[in-house]
């Protein structure tokens, strides 16, 4: 074998070689662009899910703060009603 085919071989082998490495560039490339559009994702529907629990829970908040007033009021009536007298403190 000269001189002349080996450069050719070594010249060929580097040529596929660089299209094997530019195309894993580019299928990284993709896997990074995918990889990020899911995380940008995964931020909003976290930042959405925060939003969803602080609204649920301020409405369950005032329910419970509608409930105990609720509560209140007929424990008053009943004990109007039954003429029980109030305990102290239970108003």
């Amino acid at each position: 074998m000269n001189i002349t085919k080996v450069v050719t071989i070594i010249s060929a082998i580097t040529v596929v070689v660089g299209i094997a490495v530019s195309l894993l560039n580019k299928r990284i490339e993709d896997t990074n662009k995918r990889i990020d559009d899911t995380n940008k994702r995964i931020d909003e529907l976290r930042q959405d899910m925060d939003k969803k629990f602080d609204e649920l829970r301020h409405d369950t908040d005032r329910r419970f703060t509608e409930l105990k007033e609720e509560i209140r009021e007929i424990r008053l009536l009943l004990y109007k009603v039954l003429e029980v007298p109030q305990k102290e403190g239970k108003t």
